[in-house]
């Protein structure tokens, strides 16, 4: 199975103000994340946690500050255009155009939108081509069924959620840094 994308040390921050006046936040925090063709996965968090910055640096729309990005191999900003689409509302998912070719879709999912019949059967459809697929959503519920791995942005840092049916108990801890 080919790696459809590949995170390493992804990082991310942003700074606002003026002279003298300034604040940071570290939204991403070297983030690693695997994603093979055919594989499904979300990521999801509260509002601000972070998840359309780490959609857009992974489907090379927003550069991280540091770390790198990488799509079927490819490192060049061209590997992201050739081999990406971002969505960020559903009817845009009609518009995608599919040459044959595998690719990355990134599906940044509104606040009020849930995951529907017809989106899961879209997502599903898309992985048995050899595509991947990265959805964002707050609520972990609205993608559970419809994926096959899910994600929790907190802090800066991805985890993997929890599980119904674990079957050992991991210590998962998340470095917290402070603001500037």
């Amino acid at each position: 199975m080919c790696r459809a994308l590949e995170l390493r040390g992804v990082r991310k921050r942003f700074v606002a103000g003026v002279s003298g006046c300034l604040a940071s936040a570290d939204v991403l925090r070297g983030i690693d994340l695997d994603v093979d063709s055919s594989e499904s996965i979300a990521i999801v968090g509260r509002p601000g946690a972070g998840k359309s910055t780490l959609l857009l640096c992974a489907a090379g729309l927003l550069r991280p500050d540091s770390g790198g990005v990488s799509w079927f191999g490819e490192s060049a900003p061209v590997g992201a255009a050739l081999r990406t689409s971002y969505c960020f509302s559903v009817p845009d998912l009609a518009t995608i155009d599919r040459n044959g070719e595998a690719r990355v879709y990134f599906i940044d999912l509104p606040p009020t939108v849930g995951m529907s019949g017809a989106l899961a059967e879209w997502i599903a459809d898309r992985c048995e081509s050899g595509s991947a697929v990265v959805v964002a959503a707050r609520d972990e519920r609205f993608v559970r069924s419809a994926v096959d791995r899910v994600f929790v942005l907190s802090g800066g840092g991805l985890i993997p959620a929890r599980t119904i049916h674990s079957r050992v108990a991991e210590s998962v801890s998340i470095e917290r840094a402070p603001f500037c």
